[in-house]
């Protein structure tokens, strides 16, 4: 779980700064994605919008989604389908995130030195990153903790 307010104070300034609109929509989806210490599915969100907004369709998540990933906002865990809040949304490098396959935690590494070395190799080989998805499976350390 990331912590909200903060959260959405920095966003609410990056898309100021970017000259873009964090509408209340955007701004309610990110919330409810910040709230949850795993990731939520786009279906988790549309029914829990559509709690709120009756008027709440797919269309309407999908592009609340795409607006917060490309602001930075908010990262799609490839692996799960799922979407998990950004904690450092001004950090514009590359991520990589440890996902917790027991209770779903999920958290963010900047492991910058990984970043070079993989778009180094790339263009060794001819090849130019646009984007990188590097997802660690295993379990954190509450979940590996003996039980009494």
């Amino acid at each position: 779980m990331t912590d909200s307010p903060n959260l959405l104070l920095q966003a609410e300034r990056q898309c100021q700064q970017r000259g873009v609109r964090f509408t209340p929509i955007r701004r309610r989806v990110l919330e409810m994605i910040a709230a949850t210490s795993g990731g939520l599915k786009a279906y988790e969100l549309l029914e829990r919008l559509a709690a709120e907004h009756a008027s709440a369709r797919p269309p309407t998540v999908y592009r609340a989604l795409e607006f917060l990933i490309a602001q930075g906002l908010v990262h799609r865990i490839e692996s799960l389908n799922a979407y998990v809040a950004c904690p450092c949304p001004e950090h514009s490098h590359g991520f990589q995130l440890l996902i917790c396959r027991l209770c779903g935690r999920v958290e963010e590494l900047h492991l910058d030195d990984v970043n070079a070395e993989l778009a180094h190799c790339a263009h060794g080989l001819g090849f130019r990153v646009e984007r990188q998805t590097i997802e660690l499976l295993g379990r954190c350390d509450a979940c590996c903790a003996p039980h009494a």
